[in-house]
């Protein structure tokens, strides 16, 4: 694979088997390295912290709508979508209707978006074919656990490089690329993996992120996707996975004891699933694999943002290129309903993501 030509470290390799799965790129998908050489590496390298919060950057979302004198609906979940004569007329939820002048356009998940607010009656054999064959999971399905400290981690090997503990972004509890390997394939597989992650302690860089004196943490473990194990066993998983995760922090970082810790929780795939509606718990909305990538995302007849029905669009984490918090989807559909409509550009001169 193009990490074990390009990279000649047992330590390199590892961190990059490690980030290569959780941007959503598996682990064993054939290909020809292009998604890690363009997209992998662009984004570790250009990786941001919200100052705040990832919740600060929804605030400034829903102000900027609040300028443009757009109407926010909140928690109102969308029943379906008004078809009438072929063309997306409007949506109703909670048993209101809500007429569209010109267009909708959903953020839901393209089976979501298809078969369960617009339903198969509307679509042609083809499309209810593709969106029943769209995929989720077990690549970026994803656990995460938070801990509030009293301590910053303070790693051992500080001894030799101080810096180490300020690292943005530390992997925990692996021994190696075939360990992490190893990991990261149980957790397709459907076997709950070894506790292990890679974990950020926000607070050294974003202080409003815990109270003065103390420290935040979290990260992302890789597990199972949500239908591989009942509700009991995830209750199991939420009970015991931080407090065995722990222990393996505590070898590298002798300060990570049970006493540094004020409280922790852990969210996994089935909580995601019910709570965001993240199939299986799958952060992109969609598998990334070479057939729903690219101009097959999600499917190739709606690639380009449009649906065979008249009026509405797909803006979501299963169109190009995936989900993420970049806000490149929405952005690219946006540019497609604004040729469509004769509308303005977003930005003029600025190319897609």
């Amino acid at each position: 694979m193009v990490i074990d030509e390009l990279f000649e470290t047992p330590e390199l390799r590892a961190l990059m088997y490690r980030v290569s799965v959780e941007w959503g790129l598996p682990l064993d998908t054939d290909g020809t390295g292009t998604d890690f050489l363009t997209f992998l590496m662009w984004t570790t390298a250009n990786w941001k912290l919200v100052y705040g919060g990832t919740h600060s950057l929804a605030k400034a979302m829903t102000q900027a709508c609040y300028r443009e004198g757009v109407d926010l609906i909140e928690n109102s979940l969308v029943e379906r979508v008004i078809v009438e004569d072929g063309r997306a007329v409007g949506v109703v939820a909670r048993g209101t209707e809500y007429r569209a002048n010109k267009l909708v356009a959903s953020n839901a998940d393209v089976r979501q978006t298809l078969l369960g607010l617009v339903g198969e009656e509307h679509l042609s054999d083809l499309w209810v074919k593709r969106a029943k064959a769209f995929r989720y999971g077990p690549s970026h399905v994803l656990g995460t656990p938070m801990f509030c400290l009293y301590e910053a981690p303070d790693y051992s090997s500080a001894r030799w490089d101080p810096e180490i503990n300020r690292c943005f972004y530390t992997a925990v509890g692996y021994e190696g690329p075939e360990d992490m390997a190893r990991y990261i394939r149980d957790a397709y597989s459907g076997t709950l993996p070894k506790p292990a992650a890679g974990v950020w302690v926000n607070s050294l860089w974003d202080p409003a992120q815990a109270p003065k004196g103390r420290h935040s943490a979290t990260g992302w473990y890789f597990l199972p996707c949500a239908s591989e194990l009942s509700a009991s066993e995830w209750a199991d998983v939420r009970e015991t996975f931080n407090d065995r995760f722990l222990d393996a922090w505590q070898a590298l970082a002798p300060n990570m004891t049970r006493d540094n810790v004020i409280a922790h929780k852990l969210y996994t795939p089935d909580q995601m699933e019910r709570k965001v509606m993240m199939r299986e718990g799958d952060f992109s909305h969609g598998e990334f694999v070479p057939d729903q990538q690219g101009v097959n995302r999600p499917f190739p007849e709606a690639s380009n943002y449009l649906t065979e029905i008249d009026g509405l669009y797909l803006c979501g984490p299963s169109t190009f290129p995936g989900g993420g918090v970049h806000a490149a989807c929405g952005y690219n559909a946006y540019k497609k309903i604004a040729a469509d409509l004769d509308l303005p550009s977003p930005v003029d001169n600025q190319r897609s993501y």
